[in-house]
């Protein structure tokens, strides 16, 4: 889910860059839209879609003076350790936008935020494996079950009653290799959620990472 979610966020992107209309073009305020996309971290590129928009639609050319300024604003409010630290762990790509900024916390906090994303991911496909396996397990019990029933009801005929003895014992064998599976997709959650709440512990403390922590500990 969370890959998907970072796909439509990436479309959202594209589609506010390049999707103005006419209208939209002809009373854009360019220091707004540079603050914008200042204050999400894209990069100054982010305009080429518009300009070629808004050429194409309005034969407008966008104030790029108010346009850059806008956007200097806005990366001011984006390279802070704290919104580093949100956007590592949304699992956010950062392309290098505060350079010319304080980027060394931002990027510290960064790439904490992507340990916590790293580990969220290890716990989300560790608990989905586990839930995988105890719904195959119930599928398979409830397959042995209808097999069973006809293999003892006396209107099943022989050819069909060999059919169901081939049948259960593929399901029996199906059976026993999710059973033994279990435990270790046990193990494997309890760790991952013991790393996942260590990890959490440690950076309870830190200032910056407080609302994302807690917004990922609302999200499982």
């Amino acid at each position: 889910m969370r890959r998907i979610a970072l796909l439509l966020f990436s479309l959202l992107l594209a589609g506010c860059a390049g999707g103005m209309s006419k209208k939209e073009c002809l009373y854009a305020d360019w220091r707004a839209i540079g603050y914008e996309d200042g204050a999400q971290g894209r990069d100054a590129s982010a305009i080429g879609s518009r300009r070629v928009a808004c050429a194409d639609k309005a034969k407008v050319t966008p104030d790029m003076e108010a346009y850059l300024s806008g956007r200097e604003k806005g990366l001011d409010q984006f390279c802070r350790p704290a919104n580093g630290f949100d956007y590592g762990s949304r699992g956010y790509s950062y392309t290098g936008a505060c350079t010319a900024r304080n980027e060394g916390a931002f990027v510290a906090a960064y790439e904490k935020g992507l340990t916590l994303f790293g580990l969220v991911e290890n716990y989300n496909a560790a608990s989905n494996a586990l839930a995988s396996a105890h719904q195959d397990l119930e599928n398979i019990d409830h397959s042995i079950a209808h097999a069973q029933a006809a293999l003892v009801n006396p209107l099943t005929p022989h050819p069909e009653r060999l059919d169901h003895l081939a049948e259960l014992k593929t399901l029996y064998g199906r059976r026993d290799k999710v059973r033994d599976a279990i435990p270790h997709l046990v193990r494997d959650t309890d760790r991952a959620e013991a790393e996942l709440d260590d990890y959490r512990r440690e950076m309870a403390d830190r200032d910056y990472a407080r609302a994302a922590m807690q917004a990922s500990e609302a999200s499982y």
